[in-house]
């Protein structure tokens, strides 16, 4: 693949210089920045679902965009229709952000004062649910409108795993740039062991809760700081105040922290709930991206919604049962997602687009299969 230059933005194909316009982006600078120096075609179409000004805007600074995909077009026309108060309106409701800020606020007294290896079991579950979702919406910018307050629920949401930067490349640059396409880091780091027998494999299964927190948590600071690359994605260290913040997060954990073996209980039930709900809608298809002509209807194929009629799966899973809706629209609200939802199953409906949108006991099943065989199955 062509080299790309660190400082440009790559979107369908053409290369730009958008340097200028950094300051003026509605997104805040780390939403923008983030797409320097690689493709951010997917970041590019799936971030400005509300009106037309990023193609405008790109056009200003080098050659035009190509038309936008029909599908995708009719789609956003229903959604505008359905939320008419625009972005603003499907930001996370104020009492959420209360409820899950008073349970951030229970998790970091367990784990850093209480200091026990139960309290701190208990603080791993409130991380695997509510600092999972701080984390992940305030990483989407679908927390506030103001992006100190997205960038601080981020940071805060993920401190006592590891530096939230690594979660951002990890999961909003690599992920959602590359959507379930093999080899990527958000759907491939479990998988490591793919070339064990499958009997070691289950053995292993009781301890891969605490490898995975690792991975996803003090082993960041590596690929942050010295590998400086998540899968093929490489890190830029000027932006999100990176260094900041791993001083921040190492000083605080070594000055702050708990005894090793409370970090192990944390990191074992938080990753009893953060891997499966994670992993379960993403790492289980791998369509072929030459099948689908159009970017939204990849999109659809990448991913399935699992027990969407489950409020029970929908809080454990950190809001993100609707997968299919969140990669066409990951700035929008979780709680927008139910209504955006039957929108598109209509839509694939019309337009003759599968839609999958399986049970619990299914998409559980295929990841289930996915981890003992090493392929993925399908949930048709």
């Amino acid at each position: 693949a062509e080299k790309m230059d660190r400082d440009m933005w790559y979107i369908h194909g053409n290369c730009y210089d958008l340097a200028q316009f950094v300051p003026k982006h509605p997104g805040g600078h780390l939403a923008i920045l983030s797409g320097r120096g690689r493709d951010c075609t997917n970041l590019f179409e799936s971030y400005h679902p509300w009106n037309d000004r990023h193609r405008k805007v790109l056009k200003a600074y080098g050659a035009a965009p190509p038309a936008p995909d029909p599908f995708y077009e009719e789609l956003k026309e229903k959604v505008r229709a359905a939320f008419p108060g625009g972005g603003p309106s499907t930001r996370m409701r104020p009492q959420v952000f209360a409820a899950l800020s008073c349970c951030w606020l229970v998790m970091v007294i367990l784990f850093f004062v209480v200091r026990s290896p139960l309290s701190c079991a208990v603080a791993g579950l409130i991380m695997g649910t509510v600092g999972t979702r701080l984390t992940h919406e305030g990483a989407h910018q679908q927390i506030s409108c103001n992006e100190w307050v997205n960038r601080i629920a981020m940071f805060l949401g993920y401190f006592i795993v590891g530096p939230s930067l690594g979660w951002h490349y990890r999961h909003v640059v690599s992920h959602h740039a590359d959507t379930n396409q093999e080899g990527g880091v958000d759907v491939e780091y479990i998988w490591i062991a793919d070339a064990l027998p499958s009997w070691l494999k289950m053995l292993a299964t009781p301890f891969l809760p605490i490898g995975v927190v690792f991975e996803l948590g003090p082993k960041s600071l590596v690929d942050l700081l010295v590998r400086q690359t998540f899968g093929i994605h490489h890190v830029d260290i000027r932006v999100g105040g990176l260094l900041l913040e791993c001083t921040l997060w190492v000083l605080g954990h070594y000055f702050l922290g708990p005894s090793w073996l409370c970090y192990l209980c944390m990191y074992w039930t938080c990753g009893l709930i953060f891997l499966p709900c994670s992993q379960v809608a993403h790492a289980i298809l791998y369509p072929d991206v030459r099948q689908h002509e159009s970017w939204a209807k990849m999109q659809i194929a990448e991913s399935c919604d699992f027990a969407t009629d489950s409020d029970f799966w929908y809080h454990v899973a950190f809001g993100l049962t609707t997968q299919v809706e969140h990669h066409l629209f990951p700035g929008i609200g979780h709680h927008c997602y139910e209504k955006i939802r039957l929108i598109t199953r209509e839509h694939c409906k019309k337009h003759g687009v599968v839609h999958m949108d399986i049970s619990a006991k299914k998409a559980f099943g295929a990841l289930w299969t996915r981890w003992i065989t090493g392929q993925p199955i399908s949930v048709a």
